[in-house]
């Protein structure tokens, strides 16, 4: 498959931080942006597909690394210093600010797979977003999942993870558990003590500033898979509540009923005519749905 037409961008945090990502200019112009905010561990080509799609149908879409991840792992800030937060707070900010900047889109969106939908309202920026897409995300609170699965989050939160990152050496953690490429530990820590905690990052103790999910008014589509273990919808319920000023609507997909046996947390954005038509199209629909 030759590679989708796009085109290679680095923008730099407030702080300096160089961050590293690539623009999928539409057809027509760029008065519609959509900025992708990944998952915990996975690299902006991962995004490829669905980007590519995106730019198809008239949206033009920017993906990119956040700082200590695969084409953003360098910069001014050592790895030992890289937060979870400092992802929503200084990144996402940046590529808000960079879009704005460049292309003034009269409409912009957001698609926020996993932890990208999580720290959504770290930006102080995302008030500017009209659309927001929550996928396979949810409040990352172990007490938040259903039955039997909160007590095997216990074991990976408490024990698993804590032991696998003792006999790591370095400043990076790596388990395909969490993604498929080497996270900063010190990230993985914070995301630890977030996953400890009843309301995982919105709890007061973390000290974080959180007045921003209270002021973003944009439409809300909150899509969760019915065979994601890491995203169920307890937890995605439990997530939403705290964007407590958007319009909000719900989508399950279950993998059998677009002719799929499985999907799963990373599934949702292969190339699949099963899943472009089951998950990528009920997106697009919400996107284009009363636009202005």
């Amino acid at each position: 498959m030759p590679p989708y037409s796009h085109i290679d961008v680095t923008f730099k945090a407030a702080d300096d931080f160089p961050l590293v990502g690539a623009f999928y200019p539409a057809h027509q112009d760029n008065q519609r942006v959509i900025i992708i905010g990944s998952a915990f561990g996975v690299p902006f080509q991962y995004y490829k597909h669905i980007a590519n799609y995106y730019r198809e149908q008239g949206i033009s879409c920017l993906v990119f690394d956040y700082r200590g991840i695969s084409h953003s792992k360098d910069g001014n800030m050592q790895p030992q210093d890289i937060l979870m937060q400092h992802w929503g707070q200084l990144d996402l900010e940046a590529a808000i600010q960079f879009v704005q900047q460049e292309y003034a889109p009269n409409n912009l969106y957001y698609m926020g797979h996993s932890a990208g939908g999580q720290i959504v309202g770290l930006a102080k920026s995302s008030t500017a977003f009209d659309k927001i897409i929550i996928a396979a995300s949810g409040v990352g609170a172990w007490r938040k999942w259903p039955g039997l699965q909160k007590y095997m989050l216990v074991f990976i939160w408490y024990l698993l993870f804590p032991l696998v990152m003792f006999f790591q050496f370095g400043h990076y953690f790596h388990s395909k558990l969490l993604g498929p490429i080497p996270v900063p530990k010190h990230a993985v820590k914070q995301w630890l003590t977030w996953a400890r905690s009843e309301e995982y990052l919105f709890t007061p103790k973390h000290g974080l500033d959180i007045s921003t999910y209270n002021k973003i008014d944009a439409d809300i589509m909150g899509l969760t898979i019915s065979d994601d273990w890491y995203a169920p919808q307890s937890a995605r319920d439990g997530l939403l509540k705290h964007y407590p000023n958007t319009e909000q609507q719900t989508l399950l997909i279950r993998p059998k009923d677009i002719g799929l046996k499985e999907i799963g947390h990373f599934g949702l954005f292969k190339k699949k005519q099963e899943i472009e038509q089951g998950i990528w199209q009920p997106m697009m629909n919400f996107l284009n749905k009363s636009d202005y």
